[in-house]
């Protein structure tokens, strides 16, 4: 995770490590959580969940916005909490990052966490 860290800051605040295995990420007006686990010998993964939108309307419009961003995306998948009146949304793609060298890492974490701030556009607009 130290590695991550270190690679994560030169595009986003890393506010806080947790441990080994999590640290939280201010990206471009967006908050993520990112979790590196070790699934099986050799299998080392980051796992990124990334808030879009807090506390929308849970309206129909909004389910229907969020179906339709999902099938845009190129990483990651579009998860929805929802009450009665309110809905938050999250961005989660989880992808293997051990065998990984620093720019590519650093790719792939970009990558995940600008579209996770297009999405939060498009979904805050």
């Amino acid at each position: 995770m130290d590695r991550a860290a270190t690679l994560i800051s030169a595009i986003g605040a890393v506010d806080h490590v947790a441990g080994e295995t999590s640290m939280t990420v201010a990206f471009e007006g967006t908050r993520a959580a990112v979790q590196s686990m070790t699934l099986s010998e050799g299998l080392d993964v980051l796992s990124v969940t990334q808030v879009l939108a807090w506390d929308l309307p849970n309206t129909d419009a909004l389910r229907d916005d969020i179906e339709r961003l999902s099938g845009q995306m190129s990483f990651g998948a579009i998860k929805r909490a929802s009450t009665e009146v309110t809905t938050d949304v999250l961005a989660h793609y989880t992808f293997p990052a051990g065998t990984l060298d620093d720019a590519a890492l650093l790719t792939m974490v970009h990558l995940v966490l600008s579209t996770g701030t297009e999405l939060s556009a498009a979904l805050t607009a």
